[in-house]
């Protein structure tokens, strides 16, 4: 068979678009829509530090240029509620990790646009009274020694909230950060705390060896263990109901709901 032939065949054979149906007239356009191969999913990695912290859950829809290669480009977040988090920007980073399945036009891929809601969604807060602490209390000379351990290792910064704030528009971080200052212990009595804890969970002779720079690799094994210093500090100050009175006093004055649709920005 002529080489001719053979390409008009096939071309019959796919559906040429210029090919006329029995009655004479144009045979219609098949067009298929974008669709998604890798859907964009937000995880905890992705959400907008402040919101994690007081459990705020969101939704946001974004649109997405679409590529003949099914790759995404030139995203933006239309719409967010609640808005004013930073999960906007979180959600158009997160589409811009998504793949697709390009528009096709009579089985040719063509660029084109996609628009998809991507939920963030985390456990609300509850509230867990914290656990009282059961064993002994230090000594002042036990405390002493915590103490000198501390002087030794040198003071605790200060608690940086500069990226636990950053997503919010300057007029609320301002806020927010008043209210932290105001429910969250300071650096002084953060290292008070710190000391009650080293000295209800490590040996006062331990603490003083320390003290004086003798450590070895056990005893750093034993100072590594956050977890007993965490529990041993527990009931010194109540981290869960700091937060949710953050979170009750920021969606008294901001909203958090997603009942209300609002653009993006």
């Amino acid at each position: 068979m002529p080489i001719g032939a053979l390409l008009s065949a096939a071309l019959l054979f796919v559906g040429d678009p210029s090919a006329t149906q029995a009655d004479g007239s144009k045979a219609p356009t098949v067009i298929v829509n974008p669709s998604w191969r890798t859907p964009p999913v937000a995880t905890g990695d992705d959400y907008p530090a402040f919101a994690w912290a007081i459990g705020i859950q969101a939704r946001v829809e974004v649109e997405c240029v679409t590529t003949t290669l099914g790759l995404v480009k030139e995203c933006k977040a239309v719409r967010e509620t609640p808005a004013g988090l930073g999960f906007g920007p979180a959600a158009v980073a997160i589409a811009m990790r998504g793949r697709v399945s390009p528009r096709r036009v009579d089985g040719v891929a063509t660029d084109s646009r996609i628009m998809t809601r991507i939920p963030f969604s985390t456990d609300p807060l509850a509230r867990v009274p914290p656990k009282p602490w059961r064993g002994e209390e230090p000594t002042p000379a036990h405390l002493v020694a915590a103490e000198a351990f501390l002087s030794f290792m040198g003071k605790m910064p200060e608690e940086d909230f500069d990226a636990l704030l950053a997503p919010l528009p300057e007029a609320r971080r301002a806020v927010v950060r008043s209210w932290i200052e105001e429910l969250f212990p300071n650096r002084e009595r953060t290292e008070a705390m710190f000391i009650r804890s080293l000295a209800r969970t490590i040996p006062q002779r331990t603490l003083e060896r320390w003290a004086g720079g003798e450590w070895s690799d056990k005893d750093l094994t034993e100072f590594e263990d956050v977890t007993a210093l965490d529990a041993a500090m527990e009931d010194l100050f109540d981290s869960n109901a700091a937060f949710l009175e953050l979170r009750r006093r920021y969606c008294g004055r901001y909203d958090c709901s997603m009942t209300r649709s609002a653009p993006a920005g």
